[in-house]
């Protein structure tokens, strides 16, 4: 069983933790590469191979632990203890780069998983509950099915993972220029649990103008393939968003290097440029191949970006697949 996953770019939350109302919420898409590849096999013992392999394995126990608890005992062999699985891990997205990578291999191994023994698809909602993910973003649980421009409103208490209001396929031709900016890794784990602890609420005012820059600019230029618009919009969305962690990133980026390179691809007339999660990954967006050939070859013309890792890719509208099927 084969499972590829695509990444995961984050523009911005909406909101942060409430105790009453929806916490959360927000607005990312999923693009075709970097890409989470592996493969799973039922085995006699336990066994994992390639990058990101023990917790690949982890994420298996987890998954087939859930099963039980929840009634779901996969058919064939396995049916009073978990059977154990042999997991090779093809192809990794890079970890703590602001592209999503632990959602995307906890669901890939919760889906192949399900898949392996037979079960029937899975919503967001269960692969998230199977492995623990979307606790504070859905985007890449509802991306990890669907692919595109996806919009969330985030979850109320009682609800595990947060409401997709919109998902919007992207146009085929625009590209995404993916910068190293930094050598830093983004925040994750308990690093990044302490700095929720630290954020003060974002203000009602700041919430409303995101989500009308979602609503009313970002996914009405995506439908009508107006990648101006579309920037424009999304650079002021990603900034917004930003500044609600200036008390522990310093301003509306992660680092003056990640400032630094917003401002130099938006100089050289790109509109839709911004930090992805907590970084260090910048991304931006261009109308087609040669376009993102441009930029990228004037970018690393430039002293201050040679020897930065960059990368041309696009959106990724179909999302997971199993065996060369959709999810």
């Amino acid at each position: 069983m084969t499972i590829s996953t695509p990444s995961r770019l984050h523009f911005g939350l909406l909101r942060f933790e409430q105790t009453d109302g929806p916490s959360f919420g927000g607005l990312g898409m999923m693009i075709a590469e970097p890409r989470c590849t592996l493969r799973l096999a039922t085995s006699t013992e336990w066994q994992a191979t390639g990058p990101d392999a023990e917790r690949a394995l982890a994420h298996a126990r987890q998954s087939l632990e859930h099963l039980v608890a929840a009634g779901q005992r996969p058919a064939g062999a396995y049916q009073q203890t978990p059977q154990a699985l042999h997991i090779e891990v093809l192809d990794s997205i890079p970890p703590h780069q602001g592209l999503g990578s632990g959602t995307q291999l906890a669901l890939a191994v919760a889906a192949g998983v399900r898949s392996l023994y037979d079960l029937a698809p899975a919503s967001a909602e269960d692969l998230a509950a199977m492995v623990g993910r979307g606790r504070r973003s859905a985007i890449g649980c509802h991306g990890f099915l669907q692919g595109g421009l996806l919009y969330e409103l985030g979850s109320l208490p009682n609800e595990p993972l947060g409401r997709l209001a919109q998902r919007v396929e992207v146009p085929a031709e625009w590209r995404v220029i993916l910068v190293a900016a930094s050598t830093s890794a983004g925040l994750s784990g308990e690093p990044e649990v302490s700095a929720f602890g630290q954020l003060p609420p974002v203000p009602a005012a700041t919430t409303a103008r995101l989500a009308q820059l979602a609503e009313q600019s970002i996914l009405p230029a995506t439908w009508n393939r107006d990648l101006t618009s579309f920037g424009e919009a999304l650079f002021e969305y990603g900034r917004l968003a930003g500044e609600c962690f200036a008390s522990v990133q310093g301003g509306p980026y992660a680092s003056a290097e990640i400032a630094a390179c917003v401002e130099t691809l938006r100089s050289l007339g790109v509109r839709g440029v911004g930090q992805s999660s907590w970084g260090p990954t910048v991304f931006a967006f261009a109308a087609d191949e040669a376009h993102a050939d441009e930029i990228v070859t004037r970018m690393r013309a430039m002293t201050a970006w040679q020897g930065h890792a960059m990368q041309i890719t696009r959106a990724d509208n179909r999302g997971a697949t199993i065996d060369s099927a959709a999810v």
